[in-house]
């Protein structure tokens, strides 16, 4: 939905197809911009069935500044999402929520705006923001893992060129640059 392939009723059709094909097959679902379940793309896809949901967040792409600013552009996207979700549902007893990606570059990364690259901006990033939205409650994904030398160069919507390379909590060699537990 975010990139415009699929208005929330084409995904639903699709989710549909694997959920008939699949019948046991418990929680099925999809990922998609916090946005995109915000703003009302994705109503159909909650009214329709779908038992889980993957909320990507970023406030680095939105150009938030590391720190604070940061930190609350985080959980006011996931809280947005989550809300209207929740709203629509009526409850999440039928429906699993998850931040499905979410993550700061660090040192050799690209800046955007007023989010700089760094690995002391990603470290406090992951504590305060991903480790604070477990505490919330809420499961979360870290983009990403490990850094990725062999990517290329990404061009978002926007045309800007970015260096996801140097996106991992680890190094390639899997070394930890920085404290992962919460």
């Amino acid at each position: 939905m975010y990139r415009g392939n699929f208005t929330g009723q084409q995904l639903l059709d699709k989710i549909n197809i694997v959920k008939n094909e699949h019948p046991s097959v418990t929680r099925i679902g999809t990922a998609d911009s916090w946005n995109r379940f915000q703003d009302g793309t994705g109503d159909d896809l909650i009214k329709g069935g779908v038992t889980f949901i993957l909320a990507n967040a970023f406030a680095y792409w939105q150009g938030s500044a590391a720190g604070a600013p940061a930190i609350k552009t985080y959980f006011d996207d996931i809280q947005q999402a989550l809300a209207k979700v929740q709203s629509i549902a009526g409850s999440l007893d039928k429906i699993e929520f998850w931040n499905g990606e979410s993550g700061w570059p660090t040192d050799g990364g690209s800046d955007f705006g007023a989010a700089k690259a760094g690995t002391s901006f990603a470290a406090d990033y992951y504590k305060k923001a991903v480790c604070g939205l477990l505490d919330w409650g809420v499961n979360a994904f870290y983009f990403e893992a490990f850094d990725e030398p062999w990517k290329p160069v990404s061009k978002g919507d926007g045309g800007i060129v970015a260096d996801e390379t140097h996106w991992g909590a680890m190094n390639a060699d899997r070394s930890s640059k920085f404290d992962l537990q919460c």
